[in-house]
């Protein structure tokens, strides 16, 4: 470790820089005791290097005291350094661990925070959605609402219409049944006058009818052969003429029995032609004389 690493080199370091101090003052005592004993009267030698020595070795065991201190203080030191250290790796481990766990937090965080994220963009997608749809559903419903308000007021234009058409065709219909019951009367009204006409006509025609068979009737009787001939004969002659009386053409419809008679009778028809009828054509069609069926009876 670093600080570890350093502690043990300053430690060394400071080895080295006490023996070399110790080795001086080593060197630097024998000197003076050499210059000293140069100069100095005659001695106990022996003595003196012995004393020396002692002091020497006092000197180094204070020294070794100083050193063997210093080191307990530095390797006292030096625990309270790894102590600390330790508790600075601890502090850092914790640290270390705490930020992971703060990491992983904050990875929980931020993954929570996307899924959130994530979450809000799908929540206002579905709002969108929901938006959309409901924009959706109203513009329908307005333009149902729309649609139903124009249906009604065609339907009401439509029932306004109808009605008027309705209104249209009961005037009409009761101006027709009006005009109608109006042309029924004026109808009835004409067909009374006409009935009543016709009744006058033919009781009119009836008379010139009865007029015109006995106007025939003596033309035909004045040229009738009576001569030899039984009484109470009657025939029934069918003739058929032309407007102006012009007799085409008599046949027996129903004989008398008498050949004679009958033949006489045909001859009479033909004598009297044209027999005496109105000149007027309409009158002539009207009574129907174009063909006429009469029963012949000279006595009559």
């Amino acid at each position: 470790m670093d600080v570890n690493w350093i502690f043990l080199r300053s430690f060394f370091l400071s080895l080295v820089l006490h023996t070399l101090l110790i080795a001086l003052l080593i060197f630097s005592v024998d000197t003076a005791v050499k210059k000293v004993a140069s100069p100095a009267p005659q001695v106990n030698i022996v003595k003196a290097v012995s004393v020396d020595k002692k002091q020497v070795e006092k000197e180094l065991k204070r020294l070794k005291d100083i050193e063997k201190e210093k080191l307990s203080k530095e390797l006292k030191k030096q625990k309270e350094l790894e102590r600390k250290l330790k508790e600075l790796e601890n502090k850092a481990a914790k640290v270390k661990k705490n930020r992971k766990s703060e990491e992983k937090k904050l990875a929980e965080l931020k993954k929570k925070k996307v899924e959130e994220q994530k979450k809000r963009k799908n929540e206002e997608k579905k709002v969108a959605q929901l938006k959309k749809e409901q924009a959706e559903i109203e513009n329908k419903k307005k333009k149902e609402e729309e649609k139903k308000k124009a249906a009604e007021v065609e339907k009401k234009k439509k029932e306004e219409l109808e009605k008027k058409k309705e209104q249209e065709r009961l005037r009409k219909e009761e101006e027709e049944l009006k005009r109608k019951q109006e042309e029924a009367l004026l109808q009835e009204e004409l067909e009374e006058e006409q009935r009543q006409q016709e009744a006058a006509q033919l009781s009119r025609d009836q008379q010139l009818l009865q007029n015109i068979v006995v106007n025939i009737k003596r033309s035909i009787v004045s040229n009738f052969n009576k001569s030899g001939l039984p009484p109470g004969l009657e025939c029934v002659l069918s003739v058929r003429l032309v407007p102006g009386g012009e007799v085409i053409s008599v046949n027996i419809s129903k004989p008398s029995g008498n050949d004679v008679f009958d033949q006489r009778a045909l001859t009479a028809v033909q004598k009297a032609s044209p027999l005496p009828i109105p000149e007027d054509v309409a009158t002539f069609e009207r009574l129907r004389l174009r063909k006429f069926a009469f029963r012949f009876r000279p006595e009559d």
